[in-house]
């Protein structure tokens, strides 16, 4: 849009003082309301373009939980110290048995036999590895679990402490620690005199479930 400054005076008449401060005047207004007009248009186009961004919530992306590998570790209560035991000696691993029955079996050295009472829970595991100990022949095997069966184990442990508890895959004891105290966490991490191949072997039914 074009604007014309000197309209307002007919082509006859003498420029004055007045009519020259008038005209500027005149001038000034007229170039403060395009300035108005353009600036206002500036921002409402600016608050058109930047407010649905500005409104848009900032999201943080989160973590997915690992998926879950092989079957339910079985959690069983040993009922009566194990016995020590020749490879011999071992009863022939169990065919499939009902979560809650009793077991008689040997665990993976084949060096002991464990009575063991129904299972007490299920625990699903989303990783197990083994690593040797620093300053040490033995090594460890470390287990994670999910979120729920870390709670159901927590709750385990805490209201057996002091008891032995058995981790049974396939009819077969991987390890049985004595409860310390309440286990807290989705890590565990059975040690003891673990050589490397035992080790390996617990590792290895954890993650594959045979």
């Amino acid at each position: 849009m074009r604007y014309r400054l000197f309209s307002w005076f007919s082509s006859g008449e003498k420029w004055t003082a007045k009519r020259v401060a008038t005209a500027v005047l005149a001038s000034v207004g007229i170039l403060a309301v395009v300035s108005t007009i353009v600036v206002g248009a500036a921002m409402a186009f600016m608050t058109k373009d930047q407010g649905p961004s500005a409104q848009r919530p900032t999201t943080i992306p989160t973590r997915p939980a690992p998926p879950v590998i092989g079957i339910p570790l079985a959690v069983r209560p040993v009922l009566s110290p194990p016995l020590v035991a020749n490879p011999q000696d071992c009863p022939p691993v169990p065919p499939p048995t009902p979560a809650d029955a009793p077991i008689e079996v040997c665990d993976v050295d084949r060096a002991a036999v464990y009575r063991l009472g129904p299972v007490g829970l299920a625990l699903d595991l989303t990783g197990a590895s083994e690593t040797k100990l620093p300053d040490s022949e033995f090594h460890t095997v470390q287990l994670s679990m999910t979120l729920a069966s870390s709670t159901a184990f927590t709750q385990y442990t805490t209201a057996n402490v002091g008891k032995q508890l058995a981790f049974v895959r396939n009819g077969i004891v991987l390890a049985a620690p004595v409860i310390g105290q309440p286990i807290d966490g989705q890590s565990i991490q059975i040690s003891g005199d673990l050589r490397a191949e035992t080790a390996a072997t617990i590792a290895r039914m954890l993650r594959e479930g045979t």
